[in-house]
């Protein structure tokens, strides 16, 4: 019985003598104005109503509170005086108290930090939810379980987290040596639990060989170094912070050498930093600032020009905005959407460009633990973009079946379906197809090529990303080895 407390009263009066109600009083309503909660009630203002009546337009209030989340909110007492007065109180389930268990390295005030409930607000069971799906994106938590448990103050529970951890420091590592190049391969170490504060750092290191189109030898590129790391929620109200310092070529997390392209020998130095704030637990926004140098010094002369060489070098420092909505689970999936967009503007430097970057998936459900992944990917930026912030398609990630960054543009646009099912415990088998195209902003639509590629792969968990195998058909037939930190 819902309304236990209200109905005892109910009986006892036994509304001997009908009263009519000629105000209302709502106490302990926080979530909303009474006005709003109690709207049932208000309609009842200058009528007689009869039991029946009243109990029905209490369970309205109860039903209000549960179709917003809040499920344990009751009415426990209420009164009608003499006067007309209509007295009602609610208790709308707050937190007592935040517990954490199962915890043998992370912190306990981290968790708590992390889970971002504090005794005294209202338990809203949307938002327990919502902090569930999140907690499951944490590399460092094998499971992680939040629950309310009763509480022997009536209208309060206790929140429970019952955690398992996962290892929190993995690397990976591909390397070979010979006496004309030295040492190439690539090489990433990750602790996604720094000091139990569940900070992630991530140290990257790679070095390349590539064919020279003149002599037709293969050369090592210089090496290339990375240097992140990310504190979620680590500062007071939500907020998160990273940074990443880098010396590096694209960092590509394959393993051949025969394709030829310009932005293989790009340099990049600089800083990338970001404060983020978590709005609604699946929503975070994000302010980022990078400065950049880069240069193309090392490409041979049938690739860029000397004079191509010199324009695309430079300095430049941008601001941008970060919006990121994720409400998948697992390093598998089944359901939810990610969304990620960047919109960037120099601030400063050799070159002035607007850039903006976008990015949709959406996993859909399906029988036996299948589902079917759609991924979309589009692109656009000023005519004054130099080649290092142009968008390249082409190779395992974008446009599969061809060449590595194979076609570049000022405006892109990919888009992905891809049939996912399971025939391991931590592997899954695909089936995708993709579509693409980059183009230059002048350029008519009809003219803008549209490429296409298909195959199947395989995903490997691994606690520093998806390892991914493709066989795909294109330009031509193509298998691509990849690591990949996210879905």
């Amino acid at each position: 019985m819902r309304i236990l407390g209200a109905v005892v009263l109910g009986l006892l009066w036994g509304f001997a003598t009908a009263q009519e109600v000629r105000s209302v009083q709502i106490q302990g309503a926080t979530v909303a104005p009474p006005e709003v909660v109690g709207a049932p009630l208000y309609r009842l203002v200058g009528t007689t109503p009869s039991p029946e009546t009243l109990q029905a337009a209490l369970q309205q209030v109860e039903a209000w509170y549960r179709e917003r989340g809040y499920t344990l909110a009751r009415v426990v007492e209420y009164t009608l005086d003499e006067s007309g007065v209509l007295k009602v109180q609610v208790a709308e389930g707050t937190i007592e108290s935040v517990e954490v268990r199962g915890n043998k390295r992370t912190r306990t005030e981290v968790l708590r930090r992390l889970v971002g409930l504090r005794p005294g607000e209202v338990y809203n069971e949307q938002r327990i939810q919502r902090i569930r799906q999140r907690m499951a994106r944490f590399p460092f938590l094998r499971d992680a379980k939040l629950s309310p448990e009763p509480s022997e103050q009536i209208g309060a529970a206790k929140l429970v987290l019952q955690v398992e951890e996962e290892r929190s420091l993995d690397f990976a590592i591909a390397a070979g040596y010979t006496s004309d190049q030295g040492l190439i391969g690539y090489a990433e170490v990750v602790e996604t639990n720094v000091a139990g504060l569940g900070h992630q750092l991530r140290v990257q290191w790679q070095r390349e060989h590539v064919r020279n189109p003149l002599t037709n030898e293969y050369e090592a590129l210089r090496p290339s170094y990375a240097l992140s790391y990310e504190a979620p929620r680590a500062l007071p109200y939500a907020f998160n912070f990273g940074i990443e310092l880098y010396d590096r070529a694209p960092f590509y997390p394959v393993f051949y050498a025969d394709f030829e392209t310009v932005r293989r020998y790009e340099r990049r130095r600089g800083a990338t930093l970001y404060l983020g704030f978590d709005w609604r637990e699946l929503f975070e926004v994000r302010l980022r600032y990078r400065n950049d140098r880069v240069d193309y010094d090392d490409a041979p002369n049938a690739l860029l020009s000397p004079g191509e060489r010199l324009a695309n070098r430079g300095r430049f420092a941008a601001i941008g905005l970060q919006l990121l909505y994720d409400t998948r689970e697992g390093r598998f999936p089944r359901s939810g959407v990610y969304a990620n967009l960047i919109a960037e503007r120099t601030v400063e430097g050799d070159f002035r460009f607007t850039r903006v970057l976008g990015e949709v998936r959406y996993h859909i459900p399906l029988r036996n633990e299948q589902n079917l992944m759609l991924r979309g990917v589009f692109g656009s930026g000023s005519d004054e973009m130099p080649l290092s912030e142009r968008f390249w398609i082409g190779g395992y990630d974008l446009l599969r079946g061809y060449d590595l960054d194979e076609f570049r543009g000022t405006r892109m646009a990919v888009g992905s379906v891809e049939y996912q099912f399971p025939v391991l415990e931590a592997v899954q088998a695909a089936l995708f197809v993709d579509v693409g195209a980059v183009w230059e902003r002048d350029m008519l639509p009809e003219r803008v090529p549209i490429r296409w590629g298909a195959g199947a792969g395989l995903r490997f968990a691994s606690p520093i990303g998806l390892i991914r195998f493709d066989f795909a058909y294109g330009r031509r037939w193509f298998a691509y080895l990849s690591l990949a930190s996210a879905y």
